[in-house]
């Protein structure tokens, strides 16, 4: 009896094991196919959020400049125009500097011909000083 239970019992294990094994490739399918679908949501609503940032940045950007009202990009390109200018008005202090050195060195050996001045010291030599609060303190 034994011997034929077994029997019966490896012969449905038989019938049933290609549908099993067959159930778990589709489950394990169905798992990969919901895995790389939610990945490309996920990534298609990043990239559709950052779609609409930019587009409600230029709508704003187009309201400012209809107002009047400066914008995010103007005053980037104002920062960056005030940084190269604070650069050339300390190059220009610096030759000034340099240029009222040779001055002051010229008055002090009279017997010396004053040297030659280059138009770029000449025009630092007339410029006026310019006050920074940075200096006084």
């Amino acid at each position: 009896m034994t011997d034929s239970a077994r029997a019966y019992f490896d012969s449905f294990l038989g019938m049933a094991g290609e549908p099993g094994r067959r159930a778990r490739e589709f489950a394990g399918k169905v798992r990969e196919d919901l895995r790389s679908g939610s990945e490309q949501m996920r990534e298609h609503g990043t990239r559709t959020a950052s779609d609409l940032g930019r587009l409600i940045r230029s709508e704003v950007d187009a309201g400012l400049t209809r107002l009047g009202v400066a914008t995010h990009a103007d005053l980037d390109d104002l920062n960056l125009r005030l940084e190269h200018s604070e650069e050339q008005i300390r190059d220009l202090r610096i030759r000034l500097a340099e240029a009222e050195a040779r001055a002051n060195a010229a008055e002090k050996s009279p017997g010396r011909p004053a040297p030659a001045e280059t138009p770029s010291s000449a025009s630092a030599a007339t410029m006026e000083p310019i006050d920074d609060e940075e200096e006084d303190a």
